[in-house]
């Protein structure tokens, strides 16, 4: 019996071992990585790349704006002055990175300090109304609320079954992406038809529009309703993560039917993010 129990007593010391042993492996698996500190000045930007597909978090939205540009590329602009860190998540191991913003250049004045707004004359007789983007160019058509409210119902819905929280509408970050659908029915891309990067819109002249509350963007076009929006953008890879990202924190949509040349209209839809 004594040597049974010896048995018994060395295989649960080996078991204990072996738990041991492992639980050690596993905390190995775990690591973080240190990146090289950066340092840009306000209005200029930084892309932060690495290995594997990451989930993205910053930790001061006021000191920089982050745009993941992809599963492994984040793009960081400076905003203010001030120190911000970047965590990339990939599986067991953590990468971090320190964003330090300094203040950019002086500019000689001029500048407004007025919010950029999108322009607009009513046409007499019709739904429509001419409106005005930023170079000029005019564009017919009119909004449509309340298919943009349906994407805004159907985002929350999606967010809800992924496990993120629900997005809160916002005037301003609204009028931004009613601007963004007028502007994609003359140049259907993230950069604005001025040449502006897309997160410039909504922001003020006098803070070169880093101040705008614009942190993420999808855009689409030629669909008829929020179900065909939403359908389209849950299949692309970019767009469905937008759309779950969990450092978004508000929403705005606009629809806007453009008329077409042969009288027929055609919907631009853009969906903006804030943080």
């Amino acid at each position: 019996m004594k040597h049974v129990l010896k048995k018994l007593l060395l295989i649960t010391m080996l078991l204990v071992a072996v738990g041991m042993m492992l639980g050690a492996s596993n905390a190995a698996e775990a690591q973080t990585k240190t990146l090289k500190t950066k340092t840009i000045k306000a209005g200029k930007s930084v892309n932060l790349k690495v290995k594997g597909s990451a989930n993205w978090a910053i930790s001061n939205t006021k000191v920089a704006r982050m745009t993941v540009l992809s599963a492994n590329t984040a793009k960081i602009t400076g905003l203010q002055p001030g120190t911000t860190n970047i965590t990339a998540q990939v599986g067991d191991t953590s990468y971090r990175a320190t964003i330090r913003v300094k203040a950019g250049p002086k500019t000689s004045g001029g500048g407004s300090a007025s919010v950029e707004t999108l322009s607009s004359s009513p046409i007499a007789g019709s739904r429509d109304s001419a409106y005005y983007i930023s170079t000029g160019t005019e564009v017919v058509g009119h909004f449509d609320d309340a298919y943009a409210n349906d994407i805004v119902a159907r985002t929350n819905s999606y967010r809800s079954s992924n496990g993120a929280s629900s997005l809160g509408g916002q005037s301003t970050l609204t009028q931004a992406a009613r601007t963004r659908a007028v502007e994609s029915a003359v140049r259907f891309s993230h950069t604005r038809p001025n040449g502006k990067s897309y997160y410039t819109v909504g922001g003020t002249a006098s803070e070169g529009f880093k101040d705008s509350p614009v942190y993420g963007e999808n855009l689409a076009y030629g669909y008829n309703n929020a179900s065909e929006t939403m359908t389209a953008w849950i299949a692309s890879t970019s767009h469905q993560e937008n759309l779950v990202r969990k450092t978004f924190t508000t929403i705005g949509v606009g629809v806007f039917w453009a008329k077409q040349s042969d009288g027929g209209y055609v919907a631009y839809i853009a969906q903006e993010f804030g943080s």
